[in-house]
């Protein structure tokens, strides 16, 4: 149970980690966030008042509230809020362009939508968008969330969330490039939670150790994270966006730092470390995941960050973040296993199994990465075709490759649906392709990600082009700027005479990749 100063436990429900937290530690701080701190009993009382304001706004159980902002600490109340009343948070990227916004908004039917006002004014030009019930953040205005939830009386409601209610819904893409919204329940946070307790992870070594936060709440640890610190009573650091200047500024005050970031952060926190030269020696625990860490890296940041413990985790949104985890002391140098995954999670089966038969294979040999926990999503939201696609007997399939060591160490080989990560972003070649298809002068197209030492890798573009067709690669990444977010534009485009493919017409990405 911890001391009296610090409290570690895991609650059933996400309203449950703030309603107890409220109840044991009700004076102690919880949230700094641009100059400002709450309390637990303060973030309980605030969750209570964005409870009433959405029952107001006609919000009830299994509604979807789509949250479209960068990270600001009414999303915490209101999360809380929500949870309370059995209502779906349902951050969106954006990153994304306004189309991919106005078509994820459009799939999940929200009741209600909030969003900075930055974000709200590119989705008036998309055509055929039709705004749902909309409240603007940080505004001021008549139509302002903030001001909203500030003007109700705090009042949680009679109704009590369930294990099984659904509380968070994040959108990913899938191979087609179609966005999915993976539903996850209180059951997949808090058997997620008790995992990561049981194996010892994000456990604070300081009684004053704080949780630095600037993963975007649109990400699946975006969410975890802070929830974790919470369960751990550790006070989080809300950094509206991830900011390395900021955070080293972080690194020279008082308190130790216990944080989660993707490889592409951790590289730019060094270099704007050794820019400024200060240390980075207040970081007591580093997690990371998104992207595998290159071996450089990591050794240049174990030497950077010489208190901190560092920790890897692999999985993904229908997961609830990671399945594995590969612990500190098996980061040291010279072991084989630094550059895995780590091993499953306690309450996670993973095995290995052919993509085609779906039979398991052997020790060592490279297969579809499977897995089996009470921390796998329900589903897509309203798409039952890509549900029962991934979820096949109470397993979900992950589209990565990967195999098994004898130790039962998780060595993830490549990706079986080509996806491409980018700075922690995942981004779907085949959607790419599908929009380089209607260019009038590419006859086919195939894009594949190329190894880059500070975001792990980026887009290539090969193009075949129509006979007698002229095309530069200025203009290709001008076709698909106006269509897709800026960081999943190419940064090269090779212009070939035909692709490779092989006997059965299939494009050889492979053969692509090794140019």
């Amino acid at each position: 149970m911890g001391s009296a100063a610090r409290r570690i436990f895991n609650a059933e429900t996400v309203a449950g980690i703030i309603e107890e937290q409220a109840k044991h530690l009700p004076h102690a701080t919880a949230l700094h966030f641009e100059g400002r701190s709450w309390t637990y009993a303060e973030m309980n009382e605030r969750a209570d008042r964005a409870a009433a304001a959405l029952r107001d706004l006609g919000v009830g159980r299994g509604d979807r509230v789509c949250w479209l902002a960068r990270n600001v600490a009414t999303f915490w109340h209101t999360l809380f809020g929500a949870s309370k009343i059995g209502a779906v948070m349902t951050p969106v990227n954006w990153r994304l362009a306004p189309a991919e916004i106005a078509g994820i908004i459009k799939d999940a039917r929200p009741t209600l939508f909030v969003a900075e006002k930055m974000f709200l004014d590119p989705l008036q030009g998309v055509a055929g968008f039709q705004a749902p019930r909309t409240f603007i953040l940080e505004y001021g205005g008549e139509h302002c969330f903030d001001r909203f939830v500030d003007g109700h009386a705090p009042d949680r409601g009679d109704f009590t969330p369930g294990y099984d209610d659904p509380v968070v819904q994040l959108y990913t893409s899938g191979t087609t490039g179609l966005p999915k919204g993976v539903v996850l329940p209180n059951r997949c946070y808090f058997e997620v939670g008790e995992a990561g307790l049981e194996t010892g992870v994000i456990i604070p070594q300081h009684d004053d150790e704080h949780i630095l936060h600037s993963l975007p709440h649109f990400h699946i640890a975006g969410v975890n994270f802070a929830l974790m610190g919470w369960t751990r009573s550790m006070p989080v650091i809300q950094h509206r966006q991830f900011d390395p200047v900021q955070i080293i500024k972080d690194a020279q005050g008082e308190h130790p730092l216990n944080a989660f970031l993707v490889p592409a952060m951790v590289m730019m926190i060094l270099e704007a470390a050794k820019a400024a030269s200060v240390p980075l020696e207040k970081f007591v625990s580093i997690s990371y995941g998104a992207a595998p860490m290159p071996e450089p890296l990591l050794d240049a940041a174990m030497a950077a960050m010489p208190n901190a413990r560092f920790t890897q985790f692999y999985g993904m949104t229908e997961t609830t973040g990671g399945v594995t985890v590969l612990h500190h002391d098996d980061h040291a140098s010279g072991l084989k296993q630094r550059v895995s995954a780590g091993k499953a999670l306690p309450g996670c089966e993973i095995t290995i199994r052919d993509p085609e038969t779906g039979a398991p294979t052997a020790a060592g040999e490279t297969g579809e990465i499977v897995v089996r926990s009470k921390f796998v999503m329900d589903g897509y939201w309203d798409n039952p075709d890509a549900t029962a696609k991934a979820l096949r007997d109470g397993w979900y399939w992950s589209g990565d490759a990967g195999k098994l060591d004898e130790n039962g160490f998780l060595y993830v080989v490549d990706r079986i649906k080509d996806m491409i990560i980018s700075g922690g972003e995942n981004i779907y070649p085949a959607e790419l392709e599908n929009i380089l298809a209607e260019h009038p002068a590419i006859l086919e197209a195939a894009v594949v990600g190329m190894p880059d030492p500070k975001w792990g890798e980026l887009p290539k573009a090969f193009i075949a082009l129509r006979a007698g067709k002229k095309l530069t690669e200025e203009e290709v990444v001008a076709f698909l700027k106006a269509r897709i977010a800026s960081f999943k534009l190419p940064r090269k485009v090779e212009f070939l005479d035909f692709l490779p493919r092989n006997p059965s017409g299939k494009i050889l990405k492979t053969e692509l990749r090794k140019r």
